[in-house]
Order: structure tokens, then C-alpha cells, then sequence
């Protein structure tokens, strides 16, 4: 295969050239000159890419010549013989935007710096806002829609330094398929986003490095991430750009560093029924960021995963709502058609294996490690621009956060109006709360709030909270809490409030916690076979509460084990006194002697020992006395244990009981 080079003579480029033995005229039958454009092409054995190299005097503007190289290479790039524009090493300066094209490959990794010298308008976009293709306004054009602007574009490697007072984002690519960004440090800017991307199919962002973005002046949640994935859909966000609502998928964000911004990669923009798809976030850095490092609004089937979050003001904050309806547009126009997407909320999410440490900052919406946010609206709302936000429940589902390394000076887990989903295997530790933050107190290791449903909290170690270990409130239910590990907290291990609901809060080992392990207030919940110890009061549940509470263990330290409706004595009845026990190969039998002033009897039993796995269960009134059950699996060794219990207020109470072998 040939390979078609192409050198732009710039200023001080011949003089380099007969410097190194080449003379750009020598041959005329292997070379072929335009004196025009001053353009040298020879033939080369090697490969079928074209290659332009651009060179210009170090310190000088490249700005015209290297963006008139890129339309160079818009004019003879095709999908299959691709060009480079390959700039050499140097410091230059940018004194106007760069237009970059399909099939082009803008190659600094020689050394390349470029500073920008403009207070408005990026250092680099796709496309032109002029004349092309016969489109006077090309970018805004219906040619630009969907993902069919521009394709096959790669910047690999060089320093973009941007203006502080810059108003815009430095680099912005939209509308195109297969776009990468590779070892590109971007630094500096101010006021808007270091990398703006918006409607791209395949996206490769690796081993890049955001950093030194400067915050705006103004007040308010700026909402400036460092690498931003947006939606064509305001007019004054996307001037001459063709708005259709087209979103974000197939992305991946490897490797890269991002350091001293006020954000770090996600999105701010929220348009009801469109969503970004199969994002990949992975093993990235993040230090020192403001607000939160991730912010995955609207996106669905994600990993955010091995990433390291280092004092940062927030960790990952997911939304399929927002808490302002202002920043909420509801519809577009995609040229006279309304944008009408259906709703989803499986999110198919997953935050797994990042390590994270959280701080306060003055800037942070909340402080928590991992963030989930839908919203209920109950009544029809309007947007700042008087769009309408239907009635509807925006609730998010199919999260998954596990077996992350949570440290924060705030909420380790918050879940807001999340469905279906889980926080499974997290350690997180409480730590370094700021003076000065009103929420200070007010801080959990799992927080479930706003009607959330069938959440599963388990085998977490949670340490040293603020407030709780794990607390769920105001109308949510949890499906289990268990096997978490919670100390040191400085108010309850597990707390329930406000009709909340807990089917399975089980198998916890608590310990040292500064009030209560467990309080349980205007809620349900099933207690059972926790492990407490070093607490005033081990289960603490007022009188509007109700659910059951057996078999709990209660060790060193513990004040007073139980208080339900104001009492703590003589609410735990005496465990039965089994007289005969009897089995077969496919049955068995158990009596036991009546106990006064019980309410009725349960029977359990299981294959296992311990009677924690595979447990069935049969319930007796007060007058039986005996039970036989068949065995599910005939022939094996099966174990029981006979309880009895009685009402309490809301509560059925359990005695304790042990388990036997039949």
C-alpha cells in the first residue's frame, strides 16, 4: 500500500526542510507540487492513510494555518483512506477556533501546546458554522441531526490551555459517530466546560487530563463539569447547532485524570425522555473536585466503576430528576415536531469498586458519597421557560452500589424516590464532619428517603456516622437490612421513620452505637436475630410502630435489651419448654408446655443448625400445644425451635427459644 504525505509549508518550514537534506522540489516524478497552497505530495511505501504535517514559527499564531490544513484534509479524507493532520512540536498560540472534520485524525503527540488567546468561542468544534456542503449554515443545518454530522474524528495527545475568562467550553464536538479523545491534557478555562460533547455515537475518551478549570464568579450551582455529555436542545446553550434532542451513547471514559475542577465528567441537562446509553466511566482519577467528581443524569445501562474519588465535594450523584424544576426542559423542537420520549426508570446501573474519600465544600449540593435522585411531581410544573413538567412519578430503579470504599463528611449512600435497588458491600466510615456545616448531624452510612421501595441493604460495614448507620424514612420500604456491620455511630444503628417499612432487618451486628441500635418510630419492621452490644437500649420502638421482634442476642454493654410503647419489663414472654419431639423420613412432630399469658406460639424449622437459611415456619394459638409438619425433603435431618409470643402495642414479641434436632 501507498501512503500520501502531505506537508504544508508554513512560515520557516523550508528552511527546516533543506536543513534536514530535503528539498521539497527535487523531484518532479515523484512529487508533485501546488504552489498555490504551497502543498507538496510524494508517494511513500508504506500504508494508505495520508498525513499533513504543520509546523510554524514556536510562540507564533497556528490558529489559520493548521485550521486551513483541517479543510485540507476535510477535502480529501474519505472512510477508507483517512488523514492526519500532524502537528510539530512547539508552543503556539490559537487567535481563532479550529474546525475539525470526518475521517481526520489531528495528531500533537509530538510535543504539541497549544493557548488560547480568545475570551469567547472554542479552541476546536466540529464542522463550521459557515458555508459547507452547499448549507450556509452548515452545523445548524438538517444535514448536522442525529449522529450523521461528522464521523471518524480522533485528537490524540497535545496541551490545550485555555483563558480564564473564556465564556466558552475549549473544545466541542456534537453530532458525529466515533469520536476519541486520547492522552489530551486540557487546562485552565473558566465559565463554561474544558470538553463539551453532545450526540455522539462511540466515544473514546482515554488517558486524558482535565485540570485547573476556574470557577465562575456568579453565585449558584454553576453546573461546569470538566468533560461534559450534553443534548442539542436550547438555542441559547447550542447557538448554530441543529437541536433534535439527540443523545449520548456507546461511551467510554478510561484512564484519565481530573484534577482542580468544579466538576468532573457527567451531564446537567435534563430532557424528559431522552437518555444517554451504554456509558462506561472506569478507572479514572479524580482530586480535589468542588462538587460532585461524576454526575450520570438520565443515563441508562452504566458502569461507573474502579475509579478513585479523592477529596472531592461529592462522589456520584445519579438523577432521572432534578431538585429544581428551572433546570428541567420538558420538550424541544426538532425543526416543527414536538420531542415526546416515553419515561424510563430502570436505570441498569451500576457503581462498584470506586474509592472514594468526601469532604464539605461550600459548594456542594449535599455531601454524600453516592447520590440516587428521582422525584415525585404531584401537581403540573412549569420550567424557567414555561415548558411544562407532567404530573408523574420520576422515581429511579435497577441501581446497583457495591463494594465501594466509601470516607465522607457526609452521606455515604442517599437514595431519594429509588425503586429496585441495592447497597450491597460497601465499607463506609464517617469522618472529618465540618464544623460549620448545618447538616453536620444529620449525616448516614445508608440514607432511604421519599417513598423509596424494595431497597436491600446488606453485609455493609458502616462506622462512625454522624447520625446513623442506616435510616429509612417517609414512606419507604426496604426489602432487608441485613448483615451489616454498624459501630461508632453517635445516634442509632438502624432507624425507621415516618411509615417506613422493613420486612427482613436481620442478622446485624451492632455495636457501640452512642443511643440506640435500633429505633423504630411510626414504621414496620421485622427484627430479628441481631447481634447488639455496647448500647443503652438495644431495640428501641415507640408505640405507633408495629412488625415482630424475636431471637435478637444481646451482649456486653446493652442497658436496657427492649423497649416498646414505653416499656421495658415483662414484655419478652418465657420460652417453651419442649416435652416431645418426634420425626420420620417425611414428618415430624413437637409438643411443648403452655406458657401463661402468651398470645400464641410459632414453630420453625430448617435443615440448617443454626436455623438461619432455608427456615419455614408454622403459627399456633394460644391453645395448641403441639405441631406436625411434613418435611420438604424427605429423608433429611431437620431442627426446630418452638417460640412463643404475645402483643405489645404494635409489636408481636418473641420469646427466645433454642434450636433442637429432631
Amino acid at each position: 500500500m501507498r501512503k500520501r504525505v502531505i506537508t504544508v509549508l508554513l512560515s520557516g518550514m523550508i528552511a527546516m526542510a533543506c536543513a534536514s537534506g530535503m528539498n521539497p522540489v527535487e523531484s518532479q516524478a515523484q512529487e508533485k507540487v501546488h504552489t498555490k497552497n504551497q502543498i507538496a505530495v510524494q508517494d511513500a511505501e508504506e500504508t494508505d492513510d495520508s498525513v499533513i504535517t504543520v509546523s510554524a514559527k514556536n510562540g507564533s499564531d497556528i490558529a489559520r494555518e493548521l485550521d486551513n490544513a483541517l479543510k485540507e484534509a476535510r477535502d480529501t479524507a474519505t472512510d477508507s483512506n483517512p488523514v492526519t493532520v500532524r502537528v510539530v512540536a512547539g508552543s503556539y498560540k490559537l487567535g481563532s477556533t479550529l474546525h475539525i472534520y470526518s475521517n481526520t485524525t489531528l495528531d500533537l503527540t509530538e510535543g504539541v501546546t497549544f493557548t488560547y488567546s480568545r475570551t469567547s468561542s472554542n479552541m476546536i468544534e466540529t464542522g463550521t458554522n459557515g458555508t459547507y456542503k452547499g448549507h450556509s449554515d452548515f452545523n445548524a443545518s438538517s444535514a448536522c441531526k442525529g449522529y450523521s454530522g461528522f464521523r471518524n474524528i480522533s485528537i490524540i495527545g497535545g496541551k490545550w490551555y485555555g483563558n480564564s475568562n473564556c465564556d466558552s467550553s475549549l473544545i466541542r464536538l456534537f453530532h458525529a459517530k466515533n469520536i476519541k479523545l486520547e492522552n489530551v491534557t486540557v487546562s485552565g478555562g473558566g465559565c463554561a466546560h474544558q470538553v463539551e460533547l453532545a450526540a455522539i455515537d462511540g466515544l473514546k475518551v482515554n488517558k486524558c487530563t482535565f485540570k485547573d478549570l476556574a470557577r465562575r464568579k456568579s453565585s449558584g450551582n454553576l453546573k461546569q463539569e470538566a468533560l461534559q455529555f450534553d443534548i442539542p436542545c436550547d438555542t441559547s446553550i447550542y447557538k448554530s447547532t441543529y437541536l433534535d434532542g439527540t443523545t449520548m451513547k456507546n461511551v467510554e471514559v478510561t484512564n484519565c485524570l481530573f484534577q482542580n475542577v468544579p466538576r468532573g465528567v457527567g451531564t446537567h441537562t435534563l430532557l424528559n425522555g431522552a437518555y444517554h446509553e451504554n456509558i462506561k466511566i472506569t478507572g479514572n482519577i479524580f482530586k480535589n473536585i468542588q462538587e460532585e467528581a461524576i454526575i450520570a443524569l438520565t443515563y441508562y445501562n452504566c458502569e461507573i466503576k474502579n475509579n478513585v474519588i479523592e477529596n472531592c465535594g461529592g462522589g456520584v450523584l445519579i438523577q432521572y430528576f432534578k431538585p429544581l424544576s428551572s433546570s428541567v426542559m420538558s420538550t424541544i423542537f426538532d425543526g416543527k415536531k414536538v420531542y415526546k420520549g416515553q419515561v424510563r426508570h430502570n436505570a441498569k446501573m451500576v457503581v462498584e469498586n470506586n474509592r472514594m474519600t468526601i469532604k464539605y465544600t461550600k459548594y456542594s449540593d449535599e455531601v454524600c458519597g453516592v447520590k440516587v435522585y428521582g422525584r415525585k411531581v404531584s401537581t403540573t410544573e412549569k420550567d424557567k421557560k414555561n415548558k411544562t413538567i407532567p404530573k408523574k412519578d420520576y422515581y429511579i430503579s435497577g441501581v446497583k452500589v457495591r463494594n465501594n470504599v466509601i470516607t465522607t463528611a457526609g452521606h455515604g449512600i442517599h437514595m431519594m424516590d429509588v425503586q429496585d435497588s441495592e447497597a450491597t458491600g460497601n465499607k463506609i466510615t464517617g469522618k472529618n464532619y465540618y464544623a460549620k456545616d448545618p447538616r453536620r448531624k444529620k449525616y448516614d452510612g445508608v440514607f432511604v428517603d421519599l417513598g423509596s421501595k424494595r431497597i436491600t441493604t446488606n453485609s455493609n460495614i458502616i462506622k462512625n456516622m454522624a447520625r446513623s448507620g442506616v435510616f429509612t424514612q417517609n414512606y419507604s420500604t426496604s426489602m432487608i437490612i441485613t448483615n451489616n456491620q454498624i459501630s461508632g455511630c453517635k445516634q442509632h444503628g438502624v432507624q425507621m421513620f415516618n411509615k417506613s417499612t422493613c420486612g427482613k432487618l436481620s442478622r446485624n451486628v451492632i455495636r457501640n452505637i452512642k443511643e440506640h441500635a435500633v429505633h423504630i418510630t411510626k414504621s414496620t419492621a421485622n427484627i430479628s436475630g441481631n447481634t447488639i452490644s455496647g448500647v443503652p437500649y438495644g431495640v428501641f420502638v415507640s408505640s405507633d410502630a408495629k412488625g415482630k421482634i424475636y431471637q435478637n442476642t444481646y451482649k456486653s454493654g446493652v442497658k436496657k435489651k427492649v423497649y416498646v410503647g414505653g416499656k421495658t419489663s415483662g414484655i419478652i414472654p418465657k420460652a417453651p419448654k419442649i416435652t416431645k419431639k418426634s420425626g420420620s423420613k417425611t414428618s415430624m412432630t413437637v409438643k411443648w408446655k403452655k406458657v401463661s399469658g402468651a398470645g400464641g406460639y410459632e414453630v420453625q424449622y430448617s435443615t440448617d443448625p443454626k436455623l438461619v437459611s432455608g427456615v419455614k415456619s408454622v403459627s399456633l394459638s394460644a391453645k395448641k400445644t403441639s405441631a406436625s409438619m411434613k418435611k420438604p425433603a424427605a429423608g433429611k435431618t431437620y431442627y426446630v425451635k418452638v417460640l412463643s409470643y404475645k402483643k405489645v402495642k404494635g409489636m408481636q414479641m418473641y420469646s427466645s427459644a433454642k434450636a433442637m434436632k429432631l
